[in-house]
């Protein structure tokens, strides 16, 4: 970082990637600015500027950056690797400490405490933040939980039969375990912290008999808008219930009643040509239901159709090392195994890493234009554009109940 850079950041004040302290200060509180860091995205402590962005510097700053790293090393679990640069500014020295998004399990201080970072503060997790870290780094699946109140009744017996029978190669009536043995042995059914056998979160969403009557933000609301913003008129609109292939078939539906086609005459051939290629729309929601984050229970997948586009917001930040850049390229670490597992076996996934590198090869075949892919907040945003020469059809198709 150049002094321009520097003072650029400085001018720009504490945000979720920045903060300004004056010194060190205590061992304790300067690490649970770095664990805080380390558990959201990343980012910089700049020692010797006061609160108000003003340039103190600091007296010595080889001393500072030793006593920096050891706090590192020593007061946060696991040790953590920092990277530090001294800038100076007419004579006096700032300490920028880069601290790098964390890879593995959640960083904490000596005394267990987790912090994240909001915004331009720090504050302790919550349980459930928590758990969500955790899950990240690949050390906790919120989809093998027990669901409360669920029990062997709420399973959908056909609907596992067909799974085990895909997976298995044979009939489930000729299983030499017992029905609850072999949920159990595929984390489908789970006891909960009394001993009670329940669903999990996996195996009510695949094989669930009504998963929205325990879980209701595990469906789908889709809406057609009219025009190419969010307005007050809307074409088509439905709440999408089921089991996880139910969803994803019911989606699709809705998708190919509210997107269009357009005729190309060639001689005396007419060829009928699609806004947008139907196994992109199918990838962009096989990968919101496979790779959501299940814990966020106040948030639903929502699937918006305008004139030009297709939306599809998925609840949860990507998982661990998974970046808006090597996705592109196929890299994944899934969130969601069973469910994964389960949906590739129904034929409704592709091998892990593959649907997203899909996905954007057929829309730039079908429309010249790939996908875009945006982080807001806890969603997870997948936008296609239809292909330009597909107009906008003059009448709207009225709503569609639920199935």
């Amino acid at each position: 970082m150049d002094r321009a850079e520097l003072l650029e950041r400085i001018a720009g004040g504490e945000d979720s990637f920045t903060e300004f302290k004056r010194e060190v200060g205590s061992p304790e509180a300067f690490a649970s600015e770095l664990i805080a860091f380390a558990n959201a995205e990343g980012g910089q402590v700049f020692v010797g500027v006061d609160d108000a962005g003003t340039i103190v510097g600091v007296d010595d700053p080889q001393r500072t950056e030793e006593r920096i790293l050891n706090i590192g090393r020593n007061n946060c679990i696991p040790p953590m690797d920092l990277l530090i640069e001294k800038v100076d500014v007419n004579g006096k020295k700032v300490i920028v400490v880069h601290v790098p998004r964390r890879l593995g399990r959640p960083y904490e201080n000596r005394r267990g405490q987790c912090f994240i970072r909001v915004g331009s503060t720090k504050r302790l997790t919550s349980a459930d933040e928590r758990a969500r870290l955790l899950a990240a780094a690949g050390l906790f699946h919120f989809e093998e939980t027990p669901v409360p109140h669920t029990g062997l009744e709420d399973l959908d017996e056909g609907a596992f039969a067909v799974y085990y029978e895909r997976l298995l190669g044979q009939p489930l009536e000729q299983a030499e375990l017992p029905l609850v043995r072999i949920l159990e042995n595929m984390r489908f059914l789970v006891r909960d912290l009394h001993g009670t056998a329940r669903l999990s979160l996996a195996g009510l969403l695949l094989f669930g008999r009504r998963p929205q009557d325990y879980l209701y933000y595990t469906r789908i609301t889709a809406v057609r808008w009219q025009g190419v913003e969010i307005g007050e008129t809307i074409v088509d609109r439905q709440e999408i219930l089921g089991r996880l292939p139910q969803l994803i078939d019911r989606a699709e539906a809705f998708l190919m009643r509210n997107t269009r086609m357009a005729g190309q005459i060639e001689g005396f051939k007419r060829t009928d040509i699609p806004q947008y290629p139907r196994e992109a729309l199918r990838e962009a929601i096989v990968n919101a239901v496979a790779h959501r984050d299940y814990s966020l229970s106040g948030s639903q997948i929502r699937l918006f159709i305008f004139d030009d586009r297709v939306e599809v917001y998925s609840p949860g930040r990507l998982p661990n090392t998974v970046t808006l850049d090597n996705i592109r390229t196929g890299y994944s670490a899934a969130r969601n195994p069973r469910i994964i597992q389960g949906l590739l076996h129904l034929g409704y996934a592709s091998h892990i890493g593959t649907g997203i590198p899909r996905m954007i090869r057929l829309m730039r075949e079908h429309s010249g234009r790939e996908p875009d892919f945006e982080l807001r907040d806890d969603l997870f945003l997948v936008r296609l554009w239809g292909r330009p020469e597909v107009e906008p059809s003059r009448r709207p198709r009225g709503t569609h109940r639920q199935p």
